[in-house]
């Protein structure tokens, strides 16, 4: 069963591998990137901050559906970590039983003008296009959240919007 799907542009770190899978108490970490499964040495240096408990995979959108779609997910507590919010929306469009996207990092490192990025919340930084993903993200129905942290404020996304 899927516990939360994070959006993260710097996937597993310290926030994700150590604070977020204890307290949703997960033993699985799915990292959704169609990038990453072609870096051997990311791969490396991401499952490096797994914790010893939790296996870790790294697939691509279309084999993170068909992976959350097997009825042997439904036995795991299962962390979905993607780096962009398209990637979210993809996964919950084809994926029923999401009972949450949180919004933890996002739009700092990609090197883009932040003067033409909305903030909204302490690490959330959106371009127009990507706002309109978020909105569409809302219509399917599934709670989105921004926190950092389960310690940090939980601020609803469509009070921001």
């Amino acid at each position: 069963m899927i516990s939360m799907l994070r959006v993260d542009d710097r996937l597993i770190h310290g926030q994700v591998a150590v604070v977020w899978s204890r307290y949703l108490g997960v033993n699985r970490i799915v990292v959704v990137n169609d990038e990453v499964v072609k870096n051997e040495m990311q791969i490396m240096s991401l499952k490096m901050a797994v914790p010893e408990g939790i296996k870790p995979f790294f697939v691509t959108v279309d084999k993170a559906i068909s992976l959350l779609n097997n009825p042997k997910s439904q036995q795991l507590k299962i962390f979905v970590i993607v780096d962009k919010p398209l990637d979210a929306l993809k996964i919950v469009q084809k994926v029923d039983g999401i009972p949450l996207v949180n919004l933890g990092n996002y739009g700092r490192v990609n090197g883009e003008k932040m003067n033409e990025k909305r903030q909204l919340g302490k690490n959330i930084f959106v371009k127009k296009d990507e706002e309109q993903i978020l909105q569409d993200l809302l219509k399917a129905g599934v709670k989105i959240n921004i926190q950092p942290v389960p310690t940090d404020q939980n601020l609803n996304l469509k009070d921001v919007l």
